[in-house]
C-alpha cells in the first residue's frame, strides 16, 4: 500500500462522475469540506492484506499526533502505483482502514471509491505537511 499524507488547513472535494462501470459502493455525498485534516491519499496494491490497512492507520495516527491535526480523511488515490489491487480488494482495504481507525477512537472520514472527484486544498506548509510512505 502506498500513501501520501497531507496536513491541510482545509480540504474539500466534490464527486463529479463515476470512474468505472460497476462501482463497488454507492456515494452518499456530493461535496465535503474538512478543516485541519490529515488527508491520507491511499493506493491499495495487489499484495496488500488487512494487516497492511491497519499498518497504514497506525502510521497515519502517528503522523496525526505529530502535526496536531483534528481528523483523518482516507482518500482513494490510484495514481501512486502501477500495481493496483482489484477494485473489490481496494474497497475492502479502505473499509478496513476506516473500521480500524474507529476502533482506535480516531475521527475518521472516507471519500467514496470509484468516482472522479475534483478537490481543492490548502496545505499547512510546515516540514511535516507532506509525507509519502510505502506500507508493508
Amino acid at each position: 500500500m502506498r500513501i501520501l499524507q497531507w496536513h491541510c488547513e482545509y480540504f474539500r472535494y466534490k464527486v463529479t462522475k463515476p470512474a468505472m462501470k460497476n462501482i463497488p459502493e454507492n456515494r452518499d455525498e456530493e461535496e465535503k469540506e474538512f478543516r485541519n485534516v490529515l488527508v491520507v491519499l491511499t493506493c491499495a496494491e495487489k499484495n496488500d492484506i488487512a494487516e497492511t490497512a491497519r499498518n497504514a492507520i497506525i502510521a497515519a495516527e502517528k503522523h496525526l499526533k505529530e502535526v496536531n491535526a483534528d481528523s483523518i480523511l482516507i482518500y482513494p488515490y490510484a495514481h501512486l502505483s502501477n500495481d493496483l489491487a482489484s477494485p473489490s480488494i481496494a474497497i475492502t482495504l479502505l473499509k478496513e482502514m476506516e473500521s480500524f481507525a474507529k476502533q482506535r477512537e480516531l475521527e475518521i472520514f472516507r471519500a467514496p471509491f470509484g468516482y472522479y472527484k475534483e478537490f481543492e486544498t490548502k496545505m499547512k506548509g510546515h516540514p511535516l505537511s507532506e509525507l509519502s510512505k510505502t506500507i508493508p
